[in-house]
């Protein structure tokens, strides 16, 4: 179908920008560049009146389209005279994907006394491609993923709204069409990709931060509760604030009401840290966790109890002690909860004591104590535990901050929030120990910390060997590594269960991994 392709760069890196003018004689794009960081609502206004086709699609930049996309929807508008028309839409990480994020949306409107509450709901969200029946049918919205308007929607000057940006802008832009005269439809014969759990890299951070900002966020729904005369309560924007909350916590690693500059700028000193579980949720508990968050701490402790059960840092200090000292250093930069639980188990499966029933059996439980296989908090773990290649392979990278995940930036976290425990907890003097730090993330530290803006977690991990200084404890008694005491034994607390059945997957594959 013969069309017109604009992108619109709003604040492009450079190597994007370089990326795109080299295409674009190819893929027959105009390139409009904005050198201010407009919202994209602002983007859409800005070109609106540029577009002199009879319909126009407005498509974010994280979608896949898939064939017969645009034909599908441009007849769904001639046919029905539609003002909006929207796809079915997927969400995955990939073009396999195959779950139905939304095929349409339903408002609930009830007038009371002062005004209106409004819900809005997706449709079959959750379901799967093929399990449900999916029909052309009118809807009160579809969203900006992949949206058609008729130039008379796109072109009313009111279907923009500069001041509602971050939040619910194609809901209004679905109210504004009905009182244009327009129906919005959903056409299920048009399906596109929304590739919402790709992961974002370290370099994105500062944008994400911008776009999902708790200011943006309120802003945008006082100026739609303004607008559309609806009572801002929980009623009608209970389930929007939970879902900015949820967004930032689950990409951001700092909460953001403790990002800079309401947190500590310097350095962790000693006496901030804590080594005990109730001082571990005195400090959460005057940083604003709230009491969920203290439950959840509490049981990643209880476990991280039982998993460390009996033993002992090199300096002597039970290892509970280090497990909590690690937390309490998350705790103080203002963390999301879910670091702090991960670094309560970061150890998890490479000191938990051996069952009998071998290396298969202590892994699986192991992965049930923090979560089971495959969750949240056993993937941090686990990415933790085998950190060390992949932490290598990036710090060698020119561009290693456009290839670092988020997901990486919380390896490294725990990291150095691990080895700020051993520079506070006096274990480098008490040990002389040489051989601290992890040089892979510690060299990318300040970058890392300056991005998240947490610059004293860098100072704090920078290794404070004794430089082969004699150890507080004599040599003889003391051991090199954490250790258990069996019978009048030292014996050392590490468990190579995880690598050996890693290892072992790896030959079964052609190759083997490191062991750490």
């Amino acid at each position: 179908m013969p069309m017109r392709l604009l992108y619109l760069d709003t604040g492009d890196p450079e190597w994007l920008r370089t990326k795109i003018a080299h295409r674009s004689g190819e893929w027959g794009l105009e390139v409009i560049r904005f050198d201010e960081p407009l919202w994209p609502n602002q983007a859409r206004r800005r070109i609106a009146d540029l577009i002199d086709t009879k319909y126009a699609v407005f498509m974010d930049n994280d979608v896949l389209v898939r064939p017969g996309w645009l034909e599908n929807l441009c007849a769904c508008a001639e046919e029905t005279g539609a003002g909006i028309v929207g796809p079915v839409y997927v969400w995955g990480s990939d073009a396999q994907a195959d779950v139905i994020h939304m095929a349409g949306g339903d408002l609930t409107v009830r007038r009371v006394d002062d005004g209106f509450i409004m819900r809005d709901k997706h449709r079959h969200l959750g379901a799967k491609l093929g399990q449900v029946a999916l029909h052309r049918r009118e809807c009160d919205y579809v969203e900006f993923h992949c949206m058609l308007m008729r130039r008379e929607v796109f072109r009313a000057p009111s279907v923009f709204d500069e001041d509602i940006v971050c939040v619910q802008e194609h809901i209004h832009a679905g109210l504004v069409a009905r009182a244009l005269g327009f129906k919005a439809f959903f056409e299920p014969a048009a399906t596109v990709n929304y590739l919402a759990f790709v992961p974002y890299a370290l370099s994105e951070l500062p944008v994400f931060r911008w776009r999902w900002s708790f200011e943006a966020g309120e802003s945008s729904i006082r100026a739609f509760a303004n607008r559309w005369g609806v009572i801002d309560d929980a009623r009608s924007f209970g389930s929007v604030r939970e879902f900015l909350e949820q967004h930032r916590a689950q990409v951001d690693p700092v909460r953001a009401s403790l990002q800079a500059p309401h947190i500590s700028q310097g350095a962790m000193r000693e006496s901030d840290l804590k080594q005990t579980l109730t001082g571990l949720l005195e400090m959460a508990l005057s940083k604003g966790y709230t009491a969920q968050d203290l439950e959840l701490i509490k049981a990643a402790y209880w476990n991280a109890l039982w998993l460390s059960n009996g033993g002992y840092r090199p300096c002597g200090r039970p290892f509970i002690n280090h497990l909590v000292g690690t937390a309490s250093v998350l705790v103080h930069y203002g963390f999301e909860t879910r670091l702090v639980q991960a670094g309560l188990l970061h150890a998890a499966y490479t000191h938990a004591p051996p069952l009998e029933g071998g290396p298969e059996e202590t892994v699986d439980l192991v992965a049930r104590r923090i979560g089971g296989l495959g969750s949240a908090l056993e993937s941090a773990v686990r990415a933790y535990t085998v950190r060390s290649t992949r932490w290598r392979k990036l710090s060698g990278l020119p561009n290693w901050q456009d290839v670092a995940t988020t997901a990486d930036i919380d390896t490294a976290i725990l990291s150095l929030a691990n080895d700020t425990d051993i520079n506070l907890s006096g274990e480098l003097r008490a040990t002389g120990r040489t051989d601290a730090g992890d040089s892979a993330t510690l060299s990318k530290a300040s970058e890392i910390c300056q991005i998240l803006g947490v610059p004293g977690l860098a100072e704090g991990a920078k290794s404070r060997s004794a430089d082969g200084e004699p150890a507080i404890g004599p040599n003889k008694i003391r051991s090199k590594g954490s250790f258990r005491i069996e019978g009048t034994k030292f014996v050392s607390m590490g468990n190579p269960s995880f690598f050996q059945i890693e290892n072992s997957k790896r030959k079964a594959g052609g190759t083997e991994s490191e062991l750490r």
